[in-house]
């Protein structure tokens, strides 16, 4: 499995550090080190992963994992709906349960770059 060129393009532009592994008819996308908001969370900083289904970007994405597992600073709690850990690519995996409001995601058409924005204006 490959990301479109556009996507790939839109990683290296950021100075990503990330790669791309298998996982039975889907990829995982992993950025390590990938920035989070230090006055929020407990890291400045964790891997994120993001699932990438069969037939993306036609297919939408949905849901991202991190690693190291990030707390709030102010309760040292989890997130909201991000206190389910899961199993992927021999590591464990903090899931956080978000998604793109229905008819946000232009098949074809949207790609990294729009769920990136949603992960950023939680992270960052």
């Amino acid at each position: 499995m490959n990301l479109p060129e556009e996507d790939e393009a839109f990683l290296r532009g950021k100075g990503f550090d990330w790669s791309l592994c298998p996982d039975g008819d889907s990829g995982l996308l992993v950025i390590r080190g990938f920035p989070v908001n230090a006055a929020r969370y407990d890291h400045a900083s964790t891997d994120l992963m993001i699932r990438i289904p069969a037939g993306y970007n036609m297919a939408k994405l949905d849901m991202w994992y991190v690693d190291p597992p990030l707390r709030l600073k102010e309760s040292n709690q989890f997130p909201h709906q991000a206190a389910e850990f899961e199993q992927h690519g021999g590591r464990r995996w903090q899931r956080f349960s978000r998604h793109l409001p229905d008819g946000k995601w232009r098949a074809g058409i949207d790609g990294l770059p729009t769920f990136l924005a949603l992960i950023n204006s939680e992270l960052r």
